[in-house]
């Protein structure tokens, strides 16, 4: 059985985390399956979106509990997750093509840092995050030390992360760790939607604004107006700039190429 269910759609491509059993946890070869799936849409001109879920009630449990040679002793676990999880989430912050995750269920451990990782998260309204690494005595993976406090503080992000406790995805639209919540049943339509609208974009343009965005959270204000200046040159040099201001001025809908 696939660990990792993939689909096409017109441009959109979408990545199922297919490990319902064990609620989508970070086990086998779940991971390295994610990894190549990723590969094969990103190089994949025709593929202008990605949309991430989640089989079945859950997003995904994060490290599977137990067995296998998951919990290696000393630095065994961190050559494990530099060869596993820490590859994923850098392909996916790195992505030039947007990422849409539909969190379905719980997302937990390194599940949120998973879904921290795309750039536009959803949430159904039963979905739950909850960092439970410090009720199993262990640190912080999956980038969560990062992409939670970037997203909702760090006085938000310590205490979840000290106290475990689970956070709603009402509250975690008000705090702004995702985008939205939406109700269950609506959940792969709404993601969907957003997919497209990505898809429908201009490709380069949104690369840049993905790199711009992630350069700029600890670079100073001449490196970041430097980049600004940059990314813009590359951006006024596109074929879609120019449909995309004659559409402007003939008020109509801009039909990009990514060219």
């Amino acid at each position: 059985m696939s660990m990792v269910l993939t689909e096409r759609r017109g441009s959109v491509t979408i990545l199922t985390l297919n490990n319902p059993a064990q609620y989508n946890a970070l086990a086998g070869s779940l991971l390295s399956e994610l990894s190549r799936a990723l590969d094969v849409a990103i190089a994949d001109s025709a593929v202008r979106a990605i949309l991430l879920t989640g089989a079945g009630k859950g997003f995904c449990a994060g490290a599977q509990l137990g067995g296998g040679n998951t919990f290696e002793a000393g630095e065994q676990i961190g050559d494990h997750m530099r060869a596993s999880i820490n590859p994923v989430i850098e392909k996916m912050r790195g992505s030039p093509t947007p990422i849409v995750v539909a969190v379905n269920g719980a997302a937990a451990g390194a599940g949120v840092g998973i879904a921290l990782a795309g750039d536009i998260v959803i949430a159904a309204r039963s979905a739950r995050f909850i960092l439970s690494f410090v009720r199993l005595g262990a640190a912080l993976d999956g980038g969560t030390s990062l992409l939670l406090q970037r997203s909702i503080g760090v006085a938000r992000a310590r205490a979840l992360a000290l106290l475990g406790q689970p956070l709603d995805a009402e509250k975690a639209e008000q705090w702004g760790l995702i985008w939205k919540m939406v109700e269950d049943a609506d959940l792969l339509n709404e993601a969907l939607a957003i997919a497209q609208s990505l898809a429908d974009g201009p490709p380069v343009s949104m690369a840049l604004i993905k790199n711009q965005i992630d350069a700029a959270w600890d670079a100073p204000l001449a490196a970041t107006l430097d980049n600004e200046a940059t990314s813009q040159s590359r951006a006024f040099r596109t074929a879609d700039l120019r449909e995309g201001a004659a559409a402007f001025v003939e008020k109509r809908p801009a039909r990009f190429t990514g060219r």
